[in-house]
């Protein structure tokens, strides 16, 4: 048998690699069903990736020059996809690249508020039970809400359902602005990953129509396809693909946490601040009814003690009436004229006039009425009076 092998890393560009002919003769397919059993056949490694330990050598061909020749040595191990995938998703990331649209890894910003996303998954498959038991908590709790749209991953009609469920979730970002959005399936054989390479799904899933976008495809041991490379996020299954989001989410209210303590303590030093405002405000309120109740109170000790000592004097005034003849009294005729007094007061003026009735000093004439019972002291005692007018002397 003959093998036909390529270079898998080679990079002229071309997707049809420079090949060798390698020869499996009777014995080394013996030697490899002895390892891998009797049923392996040659025929499993046609369009599959293959890791070969190989004998090789030069040899003249005529007219041609020298060439090499192989010989299988030992098969160590082969590729679960075929070849034609692994080529299909290449060439469509390089006809993205031609066209210059955004995807990939570098894609990715963390939303800081993830309240609304989007999934494509299909109605009745496991991923979509995988997603939901993820994120229900979150959605009922009415932290996350989801828009479910429904594709189909296999079959003829596989890649028209997912370019329109992609089209569909463009529409709701435009709408509603996705915090991120999620594509998965489960697991499956290799042949039903093949829509997931073709080049008019990655282009309607790249960044600028589909942000956020997130991956979980249950695809473990196969190759990696279009869409795990356009993605911002790549997960290994559905559930990992849900608990990115949900970590988001919770990171989201670890924030809000630490931005609400923040506010409080914000708010508490504003309280704080207003209250000592308001203190000093209040002590300076009180500093200033104290100082007005204190004036106040000496104003009124003041006119206490004035009627204290008018009272006295009254008592006084009484005390000398009582005393009978050393107290005379003594009648004063007053001229209702304004002007001085008559010679009554000239020589020997009394010290302090008060009216008996009520101890009021009498500073001036003015303040004498007729009929007015007065007390006079002197330096030497004091005598009760009586104010009469003095009549006119028209002479």
């Amino acid at each position: 048998m003959l093998l036909l092998l390529g270079e898998a890393d080679h990079a002229s560009g071309s997707n049809d690699p420079p090949r060798l002919k390698a020869r499996l003769d009777a014995a080394g397919l013996d030697a490899l069903r002895g390892e891998r059993g009797d049923g392996f056949d040659p025929a499993t490694l046609v369009n599959h990736t293959v890791v070969l330990t190989l004998r090789t050598g030069l040899r003249r061909r005529f007219g041609r020059g020298a060439g090499v020749q192989a010989k299988v040595i030992a098969l160590l191990s082969i590729g679960e996809s075929p070849v034609e995938a692994v080529l299909d998703r290449e060439t469509t990331l390089q006809r993205l690249r031609a066209e210059r649209l955004p995807f990939g890894p570098g894609t990715w910003v963390e939303p800081e508020d993830p309240q609304r996303i989007a999934i494509v998954v299909s109605e009745f498959g496991d991923a979509r039970r995988d997603i939901e038991h993820q994120l229900q908590d979150l959605e009922a709790d009415g932290l996350l809400r989801i828009d479910r749209v429904w594709a189909h991953f296999e079959g003829p009609s596989a890649e028209r359902s997912l370019i329109d469920a992609l089209v569909r979730v463009a529409a709701l970002h435009a709408e509603h602005g996705l915090a991120a959005t999620i594509l998965a399936r489960g697991g499956g054989p290799v042949g039903g990953f093949a829509p997931l390479n073709g080049h008019a799904v990655a282009q309607a899933a790249t960044a600028e129509k589909v942000p956020g976008l997130i991956v979980g495809l249950g695809h473990a041991g196969t190759s990696r396809t279009a869409l795990d490379e356009v993605a911002a996020r790549c997960e290994p299954t559905p559930t990992a693909a849900a608990a990115l989001v949900r970590d988001l989410v919770q990171r989201t209210g670890i924030r809000a946490s630490g931005a609400l303590v923040a506010y409080d303590a914000a708010v508490q030093d504003e309280i704080e601040a207003a209250g000592r405002i308001a203190l000093a405000r209040a002590v300076k309120a009180f500093d200033e009814a104290l100082h007005s109740l204190i004036a106040e109170a000496e104003q009124q000790l003041r006119s206490l003690d004035r009627e204290i000592e008018q009272s006295l004097l009254a008592i006084a005034a009484c005390a000398a009436e009582a005393r009978g003849p050393a107290a005379a009294s003594t009648v004063l005729n007053v001229d209702p004229s304004p002007g001085p007094m008559g010679d009554a007061f000239s020589a020997e003026a009394p010290t302090l006039v008060i009216a008996a009735d009520t101890g009021r000093v009498i500073a001036a004439a003015s303040e004498a009425h007729a009929s007015d019972r007065i007390l006079l002291q002197f330096r030497d005692g004091m005598v009760s009076a009586r104010i009469e007018p003095r009549p006119r002397n028209h002479d």
